[in-house]
């Protein structure tokens, strides 16, 4: 009997099974909610970044230095406060920088103070190496102190600015310096701190290589010396100024003060005595600044050279360094430069002066949902001052920031801070300034206590 081969049918189990593998809505698959949560999580994140990460507002403002016209071949000027540059002439050209080197020796002492390594009061040795009493003291600054003795490391550093002491700024890198390097490598180490990349350093108080004498750093030429920018030395101005601010007690000095032995007290003239007794009155000073401080300095190459700290009549602080003012045994020339590079920058420049307590309308609230209330109503932590071209004619509210546009705080006491934020600046800062010294900090006005629940929940939805 012939006929058709019967094919072998599929179980109705196997066949259902199959039909509602092939049927099911892709919308019930665990990769389609899997790729839905992935996608949530995703645009949560981003809508979160977006919302938290700073905001620029655009154009940015003019904020950059001015070109200085003066007569001396290097300057610079600087606010003290944040180390805004505000003015420069060539202020990164390496120079021989003489007695300012004063100022790298004092900033290893106060180093060695601030990480309790020596005191104020400690009694600093004088050795025969540092002992020059012999020396023409027209020539060579110096104390009248001998070997033997023992003098503070305060008088010591305070003779270095008031009277430029030679065997002062020996002495104290000699107490401070580790036993196992030379003062040189000491200076050098120092200099690498600040990254003051360039520059030379030999000996603590700025003498040429020959005439250090006991400190002439043999390997090297007799005719060498310590050299750096003006960029550098305002620098080293702005960082001992920090880590001391009782610097400017110095300049009020016209004679100062020590005790190489007990009960037994001498005077040294200054150098402000000098300059208010013999250049003030030659000076043209219409804006009345104030001179504060800081360090002269002159070699015949260089010429006259001054790091100043100068104060106007509305108490900003500026530090000034001018290089090549006049010939080096000229004392007129490197005040009156430096007098007219700050003026220059006061008729170009204009200050945007923030003032604690002050409300900044463009930062009048900032969201912050995990507080009650969803925002925060800030005030100014900290007078601080910016600087941009009097012709921009800008005043303070329209002077933009890149911020968060919210904050993650749920409580808040009155005076606590809240944010710190940049100006939309486009200015040049000395290299070594931190980023919160150039920021407006922000504090809360009053006590603002945490949301709820609900009320975050509430914020959270709404804030899109």
């Amino acid at each position: 009997m012939t006929g058709k081969r019967q094919q072998p049918q599929e179980s109705p189990s196997r066949v259902s099974l199959f039909a509602t593998k092939r049927q099911r809505p892709f919308w019930q698959s665990w990769w389609f909610w899997l790729l839905i949560v992935a996608s949530l999580i995703i645009v949560a994140a981003f809508f979160y970044v977006r919302h938290t990460q700073p905001k620029p507002s655009q154009p940015k403002r003019n904020g950059q230095p001015v070109a200085l016209k003066t007569t001396a071949r290097h300057a610079i000027v600087v606010d003290a406060q944040t180390g805004q540059i505000l003015g420069t002439k060539d202020s990164q050209t390496q120079v021989g920088v003489a007695s300012q080197s004063k100022m790298l020796t004092s900033y290893g002492v106060l180093q060695a103070i601030k990480a309790g390594k020596i005191k104020w009061t400690d009694k600093v040795p004088i050795t025969s190496k540092n002992d020059w009493s012999d020396k023409d003291r027209d020539t060579f600054a110096h104390l009248d102190i001998h070997a033997g003795q023992k003098i503070a490391v305060a008088e010591l550093f305070g003779a270095m600015y008031t009277s430029s002491a030679n065997d002062a700024a020996f002495a104290l890198l000699d107490y401070v310096k580790p036993k196992n390097q030379s003062a040189q490598q000491t200076l050098e180490k120092l200099a690498a701190e600040l990254h003051l990349d360039g520059s030379h350093w030999y000996n603590a108080a700025g003498q040429v290589n020959k005439d250090a004498f006991a400190y002439e750093v043999k390997d090297a030429k007799p005719d060498a010396e310590n050299t750096a920018s003006a960029e550098q030395l305002a620098i080293l101005a702005r960082t001992n100024l920090q880590l001391d601010p009782n610097i400017r007690d110095y300049y009020e000095k016209l004679g100062f003060v020590y005790h190489p032995e007990p009960d037994v007290n001498k005077i040294s003239q200054t150098e402000y005595s000098k300059l208010k007794q013999e250049v003030m009155p030659k000076l043209h000073n219409p804006k009345d600044l104030i001179f504060e401080g800081l360090k002269t300095g002159s070699t015949p190459e260089s010429g006259g050279a001054f790091t100043g700290l100068i104060k106007d009549q509305a108490g900003h602080e500026f530090i000034t360094v001018v290089s090549g003012a006049g010939r080096y045994t000229t004392q007129v020339p490197r005040y009156q430069d430096t007098l007219d590079i700050v003026n220059q920058v006061l008729d170009e420049q204009q200050p945007l002066t923030f003032q604690a307590g002050q409300k900044v309308t463009s930062l009048s609230t900032i969201t912050a949902p995990n507080m009650k209330g969803g925002a925060v109503a800030p005030v100014v932590g900290k007078t601080i001052t910016f600087w941009v071209p009097k012709a921009s004619r800008l005043n303070l509210n329209q002077l933009g920031w890149q911020r968060p546009r919210q904050v993650s705080l749920s409580h808040l006491s009155a005076g606590q801070s809240v944010l710190s934020v940049s100006p939309n600046l486009s200015a040049q800062y000395l290299s070594h300034t931190k980023v919160g010294d150039r920021q407006l900090d922000l504090v809360a006005s009053k006590q603002q206590g945490e949301a709820g629940f609900f009320q975050r929940v509430w914020q959270w939805l709404t804030k899109w």
